[in-house]
């Protein structure tokens, strides 16, 4: 396959694309983005990950200048043209290129800049498969709009390469006792049988696969409960994992260095990553992975 780019309408080679060092993007992290898993040659989830981005380009009072329908082809073109199989679409808008200036400027004096690339990713391995992985605790320094995806990451990165330096795999973000999500995905614990996940807002991210996994649960009989957890609960969950586009489920075996969640891939964590993968298999025609017994 070929790394392609769309940017503003234009394609061409992802590695011979630029864009000005004035675009807001680069000076401001005045831009949303998006990234859609490719399986099989299909988009998964396009149209909910194009509906988030509109919704978030809306909360930074920048509207899309494309419609949606036309920019969930456009994608889909460049996923066939570049012969990709397997792996993700990057989406970024920002408010384009323009005299740096804290003040926006007016609509019709900046074209925002909008582009989308692929990128080939191996496919995830089998349902319960794998070790499980580590989680590390970081104060949460983040804005109070994690509901809008920006590019604005810089705490997401400084957490991420907290846990690497401890030899994590994700950081938990932590505020005033209570966790809330990771640095590039969502978490949920279960209870008592009960999937567990903090609620979409203020400190979470809407995730399209955190919205899939819920949706499954509640499918599968099991019950759901979206509410804030205390650090103090972690040890007491049975389960633990997290979720994103590009890793689907991914169980927690330890936090902040200590086991949790029992020591393998729990029952509940594979029921809803199994059915998470039908509705895969159903919108890209591609197989199902095995579970792992």
């Amino acid at each position: 396959m070929q790394e392609l780019i769309w940017i503003n309408g234009e394609v061409m080679p992802l590695a011979d694309a630029t864009v000005s060092v004035e675009d807001r993007g680069f000076q401001f992290a005045d831009g949303v983005y998006e990234v859609a898993r490719v399986y099989n040659g299909r988009c998964f989830a396009l149209r909910p990950h194009v509906d988030r981005l509109e919704r978030s380009a809306g909360g930074i009072k920048l509207a899309l200048n494309l419609p949606k329908g036309q920019l969930a082809g456009a994608i889909e073109s460049l996923v066939e043209r570049s012969g990709l199989s397997d792996g993700i679409v990057y989406v970024q808008l920002t408010r384009g290129v323009c005299a740096r200036n804290h003040v926006f400027p007016a609509p019709d004096s900046c074209r925002p800049t909008l582009l989308f690339y692929t990128r080939k990713l191996p496919r995830p391995g089998p349902v319960g498969s794998g070790d499980g992985i580590a989680l590390v605790t970081v104060n949460d320094v983040r804005w109070r709009l994690c509901w809008i995806k920006s590019i604005a990451l810089l705490a997401n990165v400084l957490a991420k390469n907290e846990a690497a330096a401890a030899g994590a795999e994700e950081a938990v973000f932590v505020d005033d006792g209570y966790v809330s999500e990771c640095s590039t995905s969502n978490l949920f614990f279960v209870f008592g049988g009960k999937l567990v996940t903090h609620p979409v807002g203020a400190k979470v991210l809407p995730g399209i696969t955190r919205e899939y996994l819920i949706e499954c649960a509640r499918d599968l009989r099991i019950a759901v409960e979206e509410r804030p957890v205390r650090e103090d609960e972690v040890t007491r969950a049975e389960e633990i994992f997290i979720s994103s586009t590009t890793r689907e489920v991914s169980w927690v075996s330890k936090w902040n260095g200590r086991p949790v969640g029992g020591t393998r891939c729990g029952a509940v964590t594979e029921k809803v990553h199994r059915a998470l993968r039908e509705r895969i298999a159903q919108e890209t025609g591609v197989n199902a992975a095995p579970v792992v017994a």
